[in-house]
């Protein structure tokens, strides 16, 4: 497993130079940048970036695109993100005595199974040597010595780490820890629960986290209509639902406290009578598949300024109708699949809504997206035909399907493609007219998909198209004529009507505005 590996400054990835090991490697092809920027990373205004983020970008750039198998460099993506859940390296003697290496929200939450929470480095996407989906975990930033942990398709071979210099020669193997019980879930018996340190209360199982909080595990009587989650356990808040928890559950309604934060992959998969949940506003996390074939879930309001939603969270709810999201970002096919969607409202802490997003939603003719919205993904309103609001605060339309695996929870399709060189994929349905302003990434996208453009138009002088002409055009004007990005493409800054738009724009807006 040759790799293109990267040396690094600051204690970031920040490249210098490029060492590629003999015949490992290709040459990555420059005249993709542009659009890797845009599209993948979603980045509009490069110039503004600092040196390290500058140095990230062509960090992901060529080692995704000279490796010569299809990688995802997860951390350093991370990092280019300012993820604030990031967390620290791997060392090797976290090894001793742990179970296993997962990304940090990507398996069950709750550490009952004892795995180490950490973000891989480079996560293989068509590899199957070790692990079905392999991710390799850098013991620092200049990728010398890396971690991988076997655990699938080897029945006949004990779970362990295997530790790697660059050359890919095998330095160290570290057994990993076993269980006690062959199985990893113990459900089936309330003496297994309770020897490995599960609580039981009021009809459900907890466990306690070493961080001082408690998890949710298991509702033991499903014949019940209604369960609450308890608030706290032995004086711990349960800010945790376990992967898969209430899979398959009967209940129709699930009342949660306040204090969750997290709620796993699967945690609620395949409730087929679950009419009712509510979502507390402290909510960080859902998992991949969440609530994916909820076949009773009609109506979903998540107002939840800090959320982050995995892939598919929400994905085949046959039943759902009406849906109201506020949260930074509406997640790669978060709504996909079969659904009866007759009404969405997305709320102005949406800046990001996803790939396929809404891909499966056929019955709302049009919609009206808020001025929070910055990215829009490729295929993510490909149903709706009537029409569409596109504020000019839109810089991104159709950006680039990515996914770094199942484990991940944000697979979208067939893993072997490579999202820069596959053929584009539009955003909204052929048929959709496209409402917005002249000189915006509206406008661009509606022509290049040959789609209906209707303008709404301001006046000249409003760059900025906040409906006044004052000292902010003047600024946005400016940052136009110095080469940086404005949404509007200065459009409305042609003061003088001759169809450019330059320093003489700027003296006769300056101009306008004294008057």
């Amino acid at each position: 497993m040759k790799k293109l590996l990267s040396t690094f400054i600051s204690g970031v990835m920040a490249v210098s130079s490029v060492s590629v090991l003999a015949g490992s490697a290709k040459e990555p092809d420059n005249s993709l940048w542009n659009k890797f920027l845009k599209y993948d990373l979603c980045i509009t205004d490069y110039s503004s970036l600092s040196a390290e983020d500058k140095a990230l970008c062509h960090f992901i750039f060529d080692t995704e695109q000279s490796s010569d198998q299809l990688i995802y460099c997860a951390r350093a993506r991370k990092e280019l993100a300012h993820d604030q859940y990031i967390g620290d390296r791997l060392t090797l003697d976290e090894l001793e005595g742990a179970y296993g290496i997962f990304d940090r929200y990507n398996q069950p939450t709750c550490c009952w199974q004892n795995y180490i929470h950490c973000v891989p480095d480079i996560v293989y996407l068509d590899a199957n040597k070790y692990n079905e989906f392999p991710m390799e975990y850098w013991l620092d930033d200049t990728g010398e010595t890396y971690v991988i942990f076997v655990e699938k398709n080897e029945p006949a071979t004990e779970k362990r780490f295997e530790v790697y210099d660059r050359e890919d020669g095998l330095i160290q193997t570290i057994k990993a820890t076993e269980w006690e019980t062959d199985a990893k879930d113990f459900r089936d018996s309330d003496e297994d629960m309770e020897r490995n340190g599960f609580i039981y209360k009021n009809g459900g199982w907890y466990m306690l986290l070493p961080d001082g909080t408690a998890a949710f595990e298991y509702a033991e009587n499903e014949d019940a209509a209604l369960f609450t989650v308890e608030s706290e356990i032995n004086g711990c808040p349960v800010t945790a639902i376990e992967n898969g928890a209430f899979s398959g559950s009967a209940f129709t309604e699930i009342v949660l406290p306040e204090s969750i934060e997290v709620i796993g992959p699967l945690a609620f998969a395949s409730c087929e009578n679950l009419q009712k949940v509510n979502f507390p506003e402290g909510l960080k996390y859902i998992g991949f598949h969440a609530f994916i074939n909820n076949d009773s879930f009609t109506e979903l309001r998540l107002d939840c300024p800090e959320l982050v939603a995995a892939g598919g969270s929400f994905a085949d709810c046959m039943s759902l109708e009406k849906v109201y999201v506020n949260a930074p970002e509406i997640s790669n096919a978060m709504f996909a699949g079969d659904n009866n969607i007759k009404s969405v409202e997305i709320g102005n802490s949406v800046q990001r809504i996803g790939v396929q997003a809404f891909n499966g939603m056929n019955n709302v003719d049009s919609i009206d997206l808020p001025d929070s919205v910055r990215i829009i993904g490729a295929d993510a309103f490909t149903r709706v035909e009537g029409g569409v609001f596109i504020p000019p605060t839109v810089e991104i339309i159709g950006q680039l399907k990515t996914s770094n695996g199942p484990v991940a929870g944000v697979s979208i399709g067939d893993l072997s493609y490579d999202n820069l060189r596959d053929p584009e994929i539009a955003a909204f349905s052929k048929h959709c007219k496209v409402r917005g302003f002249c000189g915006t990434e509206a406008e661009r996208y509606a022509e290049k998909w040959n789609l209906e453009f209707e303008e709404i138009g301001t006046d000249a002088g409003d760059v900025n198209i906040d409906s006044k002409v004052n000292m902010s055009d003047a600024v946005s004007l400016q940052r136009y004529l110095l080469g940086r990005y404005v949404p509007t493409g200065a459009y409305y800054g042609d003061m003088t009507g001759d169809g450019n738009v330059n320093v003489y724009d700027m003296i006769a807006l300056k101009d306008e505005i004294v008057k």
